[in-house]
């Protein structure tokens, strides 16, 4: 098990978080979906940081049991965003949207967020792979 790996994959979920979540990017529209004001982002539970760290971990732990096998001369990065993106773009998503459909949430809304966890969960799989050795045979 390469701890380095899964916690620099859980590391980069929070930061792509902290990015794709941010108002200059898509957190004004994310808030104005869910119904929420940047005063009601102020002064947050510190709990739901390391509540959201420890899922990344769960994350990055879980892309870590299948990293380290590969193509002799392939990109393990490469690789591993497959590994990442398939799973996200085939489960992940439409759980997602189908949840967010029947909780009459803001189109908006529910691509935001289905679209970062399909860029979150990719990536994580590129980094993962990317820092697990290749296993012989």
């Amino acid at each position: 098990m390469n701890y380095v790996a899964i916690a620099a994959g859980a590391l980069a979920i929070m930061a792509l978080g902290f990015a794709w979540f941010h108002p200059a990017l898509f957190g004004k529209s994310w808030m104005r979906g869910a119904g929420l004001t940047e005063e009601d982002m102020k002064g947050g539970n510190p709990l739901i940081m390391v509540g959201a760290l420890l899922m990344a971990g769960v994350i990055s732990y879980a892309m870590s049991r299948y990293a380290g096998h590969t193509e002799e001369g392939m990109s393990q990065f490469v690789h591993g965003m497959y590994h990442g993106f398939m799973p996200a773009i085939m489960y992940v998503a439409p759980v997602l949207v189908s949840k967010g459909l029947f909780e009459k949430k803001d189109i908006g809304w529910i691509l935001t967020g289905a679209a970062y966890w399909v860029l979150a969960i990719t990536l994580v799989g590129g980094i993962v792979y990317a820092l697990t050795p290749v296993s012989a045979g």
